[in-house]
């Protein structure tokens, strides 16, 4: 008896595992921004970036210029960006369709789905 209990409560345990979504923080859409020289910048993206997860931008990490110019096409999401890296400094807010200008630096974001 206690041998099908145990085997009974192991594929429940498995249904579930299998079951469970793999990325409840995935996004869809492109941050879009601009990078390096304001004269003739450099364009970047990131690409369904996950949600609830601080992202520092590649290009300007660890460099002394800042990423500027953000668009916002991730859908369903609003976008906190920060002067600094590690989400820490000044916080900009971005919403969904928004872009902002060469004025707005930053160095990190992270997305929240509304």
């Amino acid at each position: 008896m206690r041998l099908r209990h145990a085997v009974g409560a192991a594929f429940g345990a498995l249904a579930l595992i299998v079951t469970i979504p793999t990325s409840a923080n995935a996004t869809s859409g492109f941050f879009f921004y601009q990078y390096g020289d304001s004269a003739n910048p450099t364009a970047g993206k990131l690409e369904e970036p996950d949600a609830r997860v601080c992202i520092n931008i590649p290009e300007v990490e660890g460099k002394p210029g800042s990423a500027f110019s953000p668009k916002n096409d991730v859908g369903d999401s609003e976008a906190m960006l920060y002067s600094e890296e590690d989400c820490e400094g000044t916080a900009t807010k971005i919403v969904q369709g928004e872009e902002l200008g060469a004025d707005v630096k930053f160095k990190s974001v992270i997305f929240e789905i509304v």
